[in-house]
């Protein structure tokens, strides 16, 4: 950050609520790890306190529990604290949430995360898939030039019991070659700006295409794309303008369009998931929102503990 920058940055503080300069202080001034991992959670409970069994504000304060603040709710009289409806919730060692945090940004090993952290690998496993089950909160959104093109990681049962073929070890190889069954297609999105969203897909074509499009679009995008054969009906029903490259004739470029772009990512991604010796496919998508934050947004520490406690701020339907 240059000198300008930090300036605009400081001028900000005169903005923030006493809550936020609470917690502001707590992370400049340090303090144990149990502290800043407890404060980073309770930055989840904002000024309004709103309850996430009804969505009522302004809870009232019960004390503590465990650790966190206990509220209760003025409309359906339920408690709260600052982990419930989240895909964290019930998981013990709070004091470790933030250390965790911190091997996520950093793309640790399971073993890895487990020998930082001190506790079981198993732990480390569940914890690594609780904390990246969240959405992120923030909709990403494709303006302008959209490319979007497909790529394919191969199928993995890692940690199923009953396989109908011989175990591969460290990721392994597909028995075919080429593209087939064994093999998982995964779209890639991105437009000029550098924003970015992937999704896995059953199959590809028109229907599951739009599906996983249609959500992160305007109708004002030029989608770039291949030649392959799903792609036309596609746009036709996102009633968007498509242009296809012919990229087995060789037309790599064609005025502003290509798909430059989405390939780079294709590459950054099976970099990213070649580092974990095989992922398992039912886990994938987890991985995906992964990569998105720490290789593409280059999230913090306290940025994945914020994901995974406010991306599913959801209202708790009993």
């Amino acid at each position: 950050m240059n000198h300008k920058e930090f300036q605009e940055w400081l001028s900000g503080i005169d903005d923030l609520s006493p809550a936020q300069r609470h917690q502001a202080e707590t992370v400049f001034l340090g303090g144990s790890e149990e502290s800043s991992s407890l404060a980073a959670i309770e930055a989840r409970v904002e000024e309004d306190r709103q309850c996430p069994h009804c969505g009522t504000p302004r809870a009232i304060s019960r004390g503590k529990a465990r650790g966190l603040r206990r509220y209760q709710c003025r409309g359906c009289r339920k408690t709260f604290n600052a982990a419930t409806g989240t895909p964290l919730s019930g998981l013990h060692r709070k004091d470790k949430w933030l250390a965790f945090g911190t091997c996520l940004a950093d793309g640790l090993t399971v073993r890895a995360s487990a020998e930082r952290c001190r506790f079981a690998v198993n732990t480390a496993f569940r914890w690594r898939h609780r904390f990246l089950t969240a959405q992120d909160p923030r909709a990403h959104k494709l303006t302008g030039i959209v490319e979007a093109d497909e790529t394919y990681v191969l199928q993995s049962q890692k940690g199923e019991r009953n396989l109908a073929r011989k175990a591969r070890h460290r990721g392994g190889k597909a028995s075919k070659r080429g593209l087939s069954d064994e093999q998982v297609p995964v779209l890639v999105a991105a437009d000029r700006s550098g924003t970015t969203v992937s999704a896995v897909l059953t199959v590809v074509n028109a229907d599951t295409l739009r599906s996983a499009i249609e959500p992160v679009v305007n109708d004002d995008i030029v989608l770039v794309t291949d030649g392959h054969r799903a792609y036309p009906p596609c746009a036709a029903a996102l009633g968007v303008r498509h242009e296809a490259l012919n990229l087995s004739g060789g037309e790599r470029v064609r005025d502003a369009f290509h798909i430059q772009t989405v390939n780079s990512r294709h590459s950054q991604l099976k970099d990213f998931l070649r580092r974990y010796q095989g992922v398992a496919t039912k886990y994938l998508d987890n991985y995906l929102r992964w990569f998105q934050r720490i290789e593409l947004e280059n999230a913090s520490p306290r940025t994945c503990l914020a994901t995974a406690i406010t991306g599913q701020c959801i209202r708790i339907v009993n």
